[in-house]
């Protein structure tokens, strides 16, 4: 159903030192079943790799007798920024977000767009909801982005919209930029019933030793705690067409993640930085004591985080001190 002038499909791929996986991953993507050569485009977005990936991307280009495979050049500035690029140079009807790293099954963009028609604004495979008719952007939302389904990948997203609303990722945001770029569409879309949820499985996530959430703690890892307390800013501005759970979903997404980076500073190595874990510890006890305004926050957490809540707010050193010793003793 490609539209006139314009291709069907644009898949970007932003690249930075994957020169190990890249090969793998572009050709999974140009593999796919009942699309003519025609209705695809693939975007390689270079970071600025200096491992090869570079001179690969422009490999890949050449190699496609179809000239589906474009590849563009920059100089590094994050993954936020590569996708941006990709997003202004994109000519496809719809957008699909694929990483370097991972791979896509043959039936990935037949299953999604054989959902789609003229009015369709976004297809998620996701299978944190299930509803047959189309949902608006505040339920989607709701019953999915707050639901831990904050990634781009395995989406088809309508570029006329992200154009349109001049939807983008946050420059410069290493940790929660699918999640603000996600709440940020849905805001767009409104209560317009554009957005189809469909059974996933057609996307092959590959767990990346060396991505922002697995590198040793560094002032970026901070990004976390920062992005939910934007997505709640986000949400306060639309409050009348949020219901009261959704933030408390917030609110426990905000402890979970505070948790995540206090146990980053408790488990670092001998080289520690004492002025950014105590920015940290800082951060953490200011985002706990702010989730537990919302009601309802603390009876949503798990059992296990309602116990860390409460040793932490007794003592921060000590819950730190705890912490360090049990995962010690596992290791």
């Amino acid at each position: 159903m490609p539209l006139a002038g314009n291709k069907t499909i644009s898949i970007i791929i932003p690249v930075y030192q994957a020169v190990d996986t890249l090969r793998r991953c572009v050709l999974s993507c140009l593999n796919q079943k009942d699309l003519d050569p025609g209705e695809l485009e693939i975007i390689l977005v270079d970071d600025g790799s200096t491992d090869g990936s570079r001179e690969l991307c422009d490999e890949l280009a050449h190699e496609d007798a179809s000239g589906r495979v474009r590849a563009i050049h920059t100089e590094n500035g994050g993954v936020s920024r590569a996708r941006n690029i990709g997003i202004e140079a994109a000519v496809g009807r719809f957008i699909v977000f694929v990483d370097s790293d991972d791979a896509v099954k043959d039936g990935l963009i037949s299953n999604m767009i054989k959902h789609a028609d003229e009015s369709t604004l976004l297809v998620d495979e996701t299978n944190n909801y299930s509803v047959t008719n189309k949902i608006s952007g505040y339920q989607y939302i709701e019953n999915v982005i707050l639901h831990e389904n904050t990634h781009v990948w395995g989406k088809l997203f309508d570029r006329e919209t992200l154009m349109s609303g001049n939807v983008r990722f946050i420059d410069g945001l290493t940790i929660g930029e699918d999640l603000l770029f996600l709440i940020d569409y849905a805001l767009y879309v409104d209560k317009k019933r554009g957005i189809r949820c469909i059974a996933d499985g057609d996307y092959i996530y590959t767990e990346n030793e060396n991505s922002a959430m697995n590198r040793a703690f560094k002032k970026s890892y901070l990004d976390q705690i920062k992005c939910w307390r934007m997505a709640e800013d986000k949400l306060l501005e639309v409050k009348e067409n949020i219901s009261p759970y959704a933030f408390v979903s917030v609110a426990v997404s905000q402890i979970l993640t505070a948790f995540l980076v206090v146990g980053k500073v408790a488990t670092q190595g001998a080289e520690r930085d004492a002025e950014l874990d105590n920015e940290a510890v800082e951060m953490v006890t200011e985002q706990i004591k702010h989730a537990l305004k919302t009601r309802g926050a603390f009876a949503g957490l798990p059992a296990g985080h309602k116990l860390k809540v409460m040793v932490y707010r007794l003592s921060p050193k000590l819950y730190i001190d705890m912490y360090a010793r049990h995962k010690g003793a596992k290791q």
